[in-house]
């Protein structure tokens, strides 16, 4: 897999529990036509057969790593990120697929068309959907930030110049929010986008189903470690203005209903002044009324599904 007058490119997946579907995710990386790659893969403390098919795996551009104990997704990629060697790098979900020819006509814009380039998105095909999985761009073209926030919705994928990472990592206290760090990278990328699907993006699958049960423990350390991503946070007052506001929102209910005023006072300086409406300043002001909206909160979330159900039944 390598081929020294190429630059190097890192792949990193991380993996948890993927018996059945990293095989195939593995051998889309074999199958490239680009040739000069390593593979970074985290076992993230699987309990199924993982670790066992593996070890399957004697080449020197395949190196694995192991948890010993369940990290999460976020920890698992950090671990792969520090071991990179590539001057480039992507991430490959584990039950995903790269389609042959992804690295190198990704590659090939900032080898063949503009060395100024320094990321590359593409699209992905979503299985399930049968179609992109990406919205809001319609044909090859170089895109900055505004593009990126205000128009694209969906699942893209891409390469990266490794320099634009420098010592940034995920927030392994945070749940999901990569874009803590890509957010981050976007400012400082020249970036350009291929309309064509180079990643099979699998949805289907029982994994795939959200389960998630409503958790007042996770919700509290999620606002007590967002509201320290500033960056992150401006990202999003400035371009997604809406969800800004949720995030704030939620964080002044949650942290005062917590007894963490401190927090509470943080998210609530996070909104402008026209935005603070009477349930916030309420929730900000009084515990009690914010454990009010906190109940409430709770409530839906539990309801929700089955009236659901009871509205399926009723057609």
């Amino acid at each position: 897999m390598a081929t020294p007058e190429l630059p190097l490119v890192s792949i990193i997946m991380a993996a948890y529990n993927r018996a059945l579907t990293i095989e195939r995710a593995v051998q889309s990386v074999f199958n490239q036509t680009y040739k000069n790659m390593e593979l970074i893969i985290i076992d993230d403390g699987s309990t199924d057969n993982t670790k066992e098919i593996l070890a399957r795996y004697n080449d020197p551009a395949i190196r694995i790593y192991y948890h010993e104990k369940n990290k999460g997704v976020t920890a698992a990629k950090n671990s792969g990120l520090n071991q990179i060697r590539g001057e480039w790098f992507t991430t490959l979900d584990s039950d995903d697929e790269m389609i042959p020819e992804a690295i190198e006509t990704m590659m090939n814009i900032p080898l063949r068309m503009d060395p100024t380039v320094t990321a590359v998105s593409c699209n992905c095909f979503d299985t399930t959907t049968k179609a992109f999985a990406g919205q809001g761009m319609s044909k090859d073209q170089y895109f900055d930030v505004d593009t990126l926030m205000t128009e694209c919705t969906g699942e893209f994928w891409g390469i990266t110049k490794t320099s634009l990472l420098g010592n940034d990592r995920f927030n392994e206290k945070l749940n999901g929010f990569e874009d803590t760090v890509w957010y981050k990278i976007d400012d400082k990328a020249n970036r350009y986008y291929i309309h064509k699907a180079l990643r099979i993006y699998h949805t289907e699958g029982d994994d795939r189903v959200m389960k998630t049960k409503y958790n007042y423990g996770k919700e509290i350390r999620l606002y007590e470690n967002l509201i320290r991503e500033e960056h992150f946070l401006e990202k999003t007052k400035k371009y997604q203005p809406e969800y800004h506001y949720f995030l704030c929102k939620s964080g002044v209910v949650t942290m005062r209903s917590s007894s963490r005023k401190e927090l509470a006072d943080a998210w609530y300086r996070q909104l402008d002044p026209e935005k603070r409406t009477a349930v916030i300043n309420l929730s900000h002001k009084y515990k009690g009324f914010s454990l009010l909206m906190k109940n409430l909160t709770a409530l839906k979330f539990f309801v929700k599904p089955y009236v659901y159900r009871f509205l399926k039944k009723e057609k």
